[in-house]
């Protein structure tokens, strides 16, 4: 029997389905819908390969003048599929990359003594650890060390996600200035933003939390958008508290609290409740607040996996889902022309809502 073109382009496009099925049994990633997708495409595929008269009677069933346009939509849905499979690829390969400067920066830091240089000074806040991202912050990340310390506070664990201006210097000048303090610097060979400083620094105190003498985590910011005044909030909270893992900062608890964001911003931060209680399972009032104190116990618990915007999502996804006790409490977020330039664009909650779907129904 020869065959025409449409039988060839139709017999491919059956044995491309052939071969994801495959790929996907091999990975074993393959549930009942791929069965029944694969399933039913292989077999009309191939049924049009010896019946390609049928393809007008098929598309009439869908409203189609002629199949042609059928082979049009199945086209575009194939291409859909393979958009996803690489971004699937992309998406661990980055994912791996992370794991591989998180381990390249802890690695570093042990190699340059960080951990046995500690005074690990005693007094009722040495419980707490800061955590600090830096990526080209020595503008404002020396007051925010000043800040920190002068707070009672004495361990901060600064991540410098490769900056290009003196970090570096700053940080080894505080360090002499502080000797009495823990200040703990961990580098990235490659600048990796904030959800891989997120991710050095958690599986940092997973495997030193115990050496570091810490019990609680505090998530900072560098660019003096938080203010350090807030963790008598939070401090009282804890010690009134006592069954809470988790403490949120807020800006929308108390409405002084909430008063010199950005009119846009607050849209879209009240947007982003709706659509946090929707992809994630979790009520909170300001779920992309980043002032947050963390127990050790629930840090070692979560893991977050996300390599891009969403990651502040996730970890209020996992607190949901492995039913960590948290609770709000509020916080005051200060608002410059520098930290709007250097925070999250407003164009940035697009992208991220674009991740939490694609995390949601097509990552695998």
């Amino acid at each position: 029997m020869t065959l025409t073109l449409l039988q060839v382009i139709i017999f491919l496009s059956w044995l491309i389905f052939v071969i994801f099925a495959f790929d996907s049994f091999q990975r074993k990633s393959f549930n009942s819908l791929h069965f029944l997708v694969f399933w039913w495409g292989t077999a009309l595929l191939l049924y049009f390969v010896f019946f390609p008269n049928s393809l007008n009677k098929f598309g009439s069933f869908f409203w189609l003048a002629r199949w042609a346009d059928l082979i049009v939509y199945v086209s575009i849905i194939g291409l859909v599929y393979l958009y996803f499979e690489l971004l699937n690829k992309t998406t661990k390969h980055a994912i791996m990359t992370t794991r591989l400067i998180t381990e390249q920066a802890i690695q570093r830091a042990l190699s340059h003594n960080e951990l046995s240089k500690l005074t690990l000074k005693e007094n009722k806040l040495s419980d707490y650890i800061f955590l600090v991202r830096s990526f080209n912050e020595w503008i404002t990340l020396p007051n925010v060390i000043d800040n920190i310390i002068k707070k009672w506070f004495s361990k901060i664990l600064v991540v410098n996600d490769w900056s290009s201006d003196d970090t570096v210097k700053l940080i080894l000048w505080k360090k002499e200035q502080y000797k009495e303090s823990d200040i703990i610097l961990l580098s990235h060979l490659i600048n990796r933003w904030w959800w891989a400083a997120n991710k050095t620094w958690f599986e940092f105190l997973r495997r030193y939390s115990e050496l570091l003498q810490i019990k609680w985590v505090v998530t900072f910011d560098a660019d003096e958008q938080m203010n350090i005044d807030d963790m008598d909030i939070f401090t009282d909270a804890i010690s009134k508290n006592i069954n809470k893992e988790i403490f949120l900062g807020s800006r929308f608890i108390e409405w002084w609290s909430a008063s010199e964001i950005p009119k846009l911003r607050k849209i879209i931060l009240f947007w982003s409740r709706i659509i946090t209680r929707f992809f994630n399972g979790i009520s909170v009032s300001d779920p992309h607040n980043w002032y947050r104190v963390l127990s050790i116990n629930a840090l070692k618990q979560i893991n977050v996996e996300s390599d891009w915007m969403t990651y502040a999502s996730e970890l209020l996804e996992q607190i949901h889902n492995l039913r960590i006790p948290f609770m709000e409490v509020p916080v005051n977020i200060k608002y410059t022309e520098y930290s709007l330039a250097k925070g999250q664009k407003n164009s940035n909650a697009l992208k991220i809502l674009k991740e939490l779907v694609y995390k949601k129904f097509f990552y695998k």
